[in-house]
């Protein structure tokens, strides 16, 4: 499976996740459905920083995205426009992008010396402090999911992480089952099912072979703030 591939059903749960989440908010089955999409993007962003020849355009890309998604991104989502609060999932992207950006010109100037690839990290902790202070999509847990998919080289290993880490962000939810309080949550299956629905994300990656597949580069990167105006759209078109 190429990354076009991956990134096309990345898209595709994450629309369907948005549509239960603006248009459809008593389905939420479809939010279900969405946390598919979230896993696929970490996981690729990751890719994208392994392989890009120049980094620093890559995050500059990411951090435009971030910007001009944000005004569409808080009044689709009902909030009022603050680019410094409850912000978009290109922030998050950035953010962790910025982690592994500064962990690969630390190991380059030190010469990939052993201490300095740990000491490397160090900077990704300040990200994950910016990534809570500005309330992004995952917060710190989204930067940390990115910066671990970058670091961990044996692809085995990788996606044993991946999957602790998608059943990690329902740890909720399992301790709530533990002590058996899902039994007064409304809905409570929903929240049960979202952890296998996450964990589909780490099945599917294992398929990737690695290649880009067809390059829309753009496409991708526009169809986060267009898929949310259109999404915006019709809301406002059915609540009249």
């Amino acid at each position: 499976m190429t990354a076009f591939k991956l990134k096309i059903i990345a898209l595709i749960t994450m629309i369907i996740d948005h549509i239960g989440v603006i248009i459809m908010p008593n389905v939420q089955e479809l939010r279900v459905i969405g946390r598919v999409a979230f896993p696929i993007y970490v996981y690729l962003v990751a890719e994208g920083f392994r392989h890009t020849k120049n980094p620093k355009k890559f995050l500059i890309r990411l951090g435009i995205f971030a910007l001009v998604s944000e005004p569409i991104f808080d009044l689709a989502m009902g909030n009022t426009i603050n680019f410094l609060g409850n912000t978009n999932i290109f922030y998050t992207l950035f953010l962790g992008g910025a982690a592994i950006a500064t962990h690969q010109w630390i190991c380059k100037k030190w010469e990939e010396n052993h201490t300095a690839f740990v000491l490397a990290f160090v900077p990704g902790l300040g990200f994950m402090w910016v990534a809570e202070l500005l309330t992004t999509d995952y917060g710190a847990y989204g930067v940390a999911f990115i910066t671990f998919m970058y670091a961990i080289k044996p692809i085995k290993l990788r996606l044993a992480t991946m999957a602790i880490l998608c059943v990690w962000q329902h740890a909720t939810v399992i301790e709530f089952a533990m002590r058996g309080y899902l039994v007064y949550v409304p809905n409570a299956h929903l929240f049960v099912l979202a952890i296998p629905a996450t964990l589909v994300a780490v099945v599917l990656v294992a398929f990737y072979n690695g290649e880009r597949g067809i390059h829309l580069k753009w496409f991708f990167y526009g169809s986060y703030p267009v898929h949310l105006a259109i999404l915006l759209g019709v809301h406002f078109l059915l609540s009249q």
